[in-house]
């Protein structure tokens, strides 16, 4: 059942029903953030991405992994509960060129 519908179901309920415990449970949404992560291969990586781990590529991995994180959390708007009926925001804050790993 999706948020909308839940919304649209509650506003035709009768106010003595809106007060029953399963009503409440079913009006209590939860809201969500959603930021996408996604590594962006090295140019010199080639095929090899998919069978690769050697510890020099997993602490690259790792490494852009958390400037991604980091570099997020300098988004204030992340951190912003969604207040409409949908309760979703969705981020996809990529940085196409991180450059060469150090």
């Amino acid at each position: 059942m999706t948020r909308r519908t839940v919304a649209k179901l509650l506003e035709k309920l009768p106010k003595d029903l809106l007060q029953t415990p399963e009503v409440e449970r079913l009006a209590e949404r939860g809201r969500y953030n959603l930021i996408q992560l996604i590594y962006h291969a090295k140019n010199y990586e080639g095929c090899s991405k998919d069978y690769e781990f050697s510890r020099r590529t997993m602490e690259e991995h790792w490494k852009a992994g958390y400037t991604d994180a980091v570099r997020t959390l300098h988004h204030p708007e992340v951190l912003h509960r969604p207040d409409g009926v949908d309760g979703v925001f969705t981020f996809d804050l990529a940085k196409q060129d991180r450059g060469a790993a150090a």
